[in-house]
């Protein structure tokens, strides 16, 4: 597609453009951009710069020194730009996202990201390009792209397939990180942070290597979709696990390490994490200092306590489907729960939490917000830079309800909304509709206090990757929940443990309301997604059948 200019019609101008671009194309679409206002926030200051990696998986992007570092001091990260109004200038990007003209990585025209897994991903897949940002005020942008190919980024998940109100809104918000390029002194000072703060990160987090003989093992997805993969974490002599009466699973011994490969990092001041794939970096383990810092130490008998209460509450198990199965010790009751923000399967709207949680005395409340302000802090301090400016950006556009304490105004979080944990669990290996990166950590019971040196307790696996992460209680783990992952058994079958998962539904950022209409910044946001949509499908069918799709949302504006 040709350049685009923006004379004084502002960015109608170029969606009009676009649409006509559309019609010379022979897609029969219908010009529906008209003649509706842009409203602008008023705030020109609030922008941010998306800089992705290009580099191949592989050996190509694993350096000599095959360990990164994390931001150490985060306090000192909010430098001489403006943070009041996000903390995402403050966290530069990881090794991963320094290429300055890269854009986010898309296989095909599906938003929910597709793995490539075993060799292919060092097929030599090459993801260069160039992302121009587009300012939704109709006054200040000038161009658009020559060519519009980005999309959602590869850690968030919308419904791409409907244009009811809450899907469109999750596509809203998955694109409204496209604004206007930085300040020219904005963007010297970031970079400058940014390569100091890399000098840092090759001290900090050691990178995965996984062997050829693993490599040649690896799971694919379609192993994953068509049965079901469970990995048993049990060490040696512990008795394996054993499926439900009815059901034929797949379980897969870590410590048998045929197709799973463990490498972990004995100092405390060093994490983990693996080479980026498709552009971001699928998960990393906070240095354990780190993590023990963030929760203190000590105390963690209250955080049990809290999730044990919490937990007894709930009649009843929480209920996924059977491509997100839970399992726990054969004969014994499985009991998941989730607290915070869900959405309503009988009216339109997205509570606050859900009605048993009501009767949780206020001292837990407390403690559980506590610990989800710590896995926020921890998700802030190791996070890349555009997964936080992503989510920021996001809820600039779309108001979406995260979790907060009953009763209380002021202790809403930032960016999760929910927490789903259970006692001595396991799950079968999957995907969820998470739209940010979610956070994993374990607790362990009757110990109050943890060591730097405490034993492992339980394996974070991708069996894509070929990875499982060993967590020890108290760890934080970062992760992209769009790739296959699951939490093995426990170790020692004497522990037992609480495996916790802190997330962010699509669903919650669609805000569950189909009769609840866009405002002017969301219309333009959908009237962009759709048109990048558009130009990336290479069928004229389907190219068709998605401007159809879309001609519903057009006769409501």
């Amino acid at each position: 597609m040709k350049a685009l200019s923006v004379a004084d019609g502002g960015v109608l101008s170029v969606l009009s453009a676009l649409d006509n671009e559309l019609n010379q194309g022979g897609l029969g679409c219908i010009k529906y951009f008209g003649d509706n206002n842009i409203s602008s926030d008023g705030n020109d200051n609030n922008t941010r710069d998306i800089e992705v990696d290009s580099r191949r998986f592989g050996k190509e992007c694993n350096p000599t020194n095959s360990t990164i570092t994390l931001e150490d001091d985060f306090s000192a990260a909010h430098g001489d730009e403006s943070v009041s109004d996000d903390d995402a200038n403050s966290l530069d990007a990881f090794s991963g996202f320094s290429d300055p003209g890269g854009r986010f990585a898309i296989t095909n025209e599906s938003v929910h990201y597709h793995h490539r897994s075993g060799f292919h991903l060092s097929d030599g897949y090459s993801c260069h390009g160039r992302v121009e940002q587009v300012k939704l005020n109709e006054n200040v942008s000038k161009s658009v792209p020559d060519s519009v190919t980005t999309i959602v980024p590869p850690w968030v998940h919308v419904f791409a397939k409907s244009t009811q109100f809450s899907s469109l809104r999750t596509q809203v918000a998955s694109i409204a990180y496209l604004e206007e390029p930085i300040h020219k002194k904005a963007r010297h000072r970031r970079n400058r942070r940014s390569l100091k703060k890399e000098k840092k990160q090759h001290r900090l987090l050691t990178e995965v290597i996984v062997p050829p003989s693993i490599q040649e093992q690896l799971l694919t997805t379609s192993d994953i979709d068509n049965h079901i993969v469970v990995f048993d974490g049990g060490d040696a002599g512990n008795p394996p696990i054993r499926p439900p009466d009815g059901v034929t699973w797949h379980a897969i011994s870590v410590l048998d390490g045929k197709h799973i490969y463990v490498q972990d990092e004995f100092d405390p001041k060093k994490g983990l994490t693996f080479a980026p794939v498709n552009g971001v970096r699928p998960f990393i383990r906070l240095p354990r200092q780190h993590s023990l810092n963030i929760v203190r130490h000590k105390g963690m008998n209250k955080i049990f306590s809290a999730l044990e209460a919490c937990s007894k509450l709930k009649k009843t198990s929480l209920v996924r489907s059977d491509r997100k199965r839970i399992f726990g010790d054969y004969g014994e009751r499985v009991m998941a729960t989730c607290a915070g923000v869900l959405v309503s399967r009988n009216s339109r709207e997205v509570l606050d939490y859900a009605p048993f949680m009501e009767n949780l005395p206020r001292e837990h409340w407390k403690v559980l917000m506590s610990l989800m302000r710590c896995a926020e802090y921890a998700f802030e301090e190791i996070a890349e830079h555009q997964v936080i400016s992503h989510i920021v950006h996001a809820k600039k556009v779309v108001p979406f309800k995260t979790m907060n304490m009953p009763g209380s105004t002021q202790s809403q979080l930032k960016y999760y909304g929910g927490l789903a944990f259970g006692c001595n669990l396991f799950l079968r290996c999957h995907t969820d509709a998470d739209f940010t990166m979610s956070m994993a950590q374990v607790h362990l019971k009757h110990k109050d206090q943890y060591e730097l040196d405490d034993d492992i307790v339980v394996f974070f696996c991708f069996p894509t990757l070929g990875v499982a992460v060993p967590l020890r209680p108290g760890d934080f783990l970062l992760f992209n929940a769009q790739i296959p992952h699951c939490v093995s058994s426990r170790c020692k079958h004497s522990d037992k443990i609480m495996v916790l998962s802190m997330y962010l539904k699509a669903s919650v950022v669609g805000m569950n309301d189909n009769q609840l209409k866009l405002n002017s910044t969301q219309e333009i946001l959908a009237k962009r997604y759709h048109s990048i949509m558009v130009h990336q499908l290479q069928s004229y069918d389907r190219q068709r059948k998605l401007s159809c799709q879309y001609s519903e949302f057009y006769k409501t504006l």
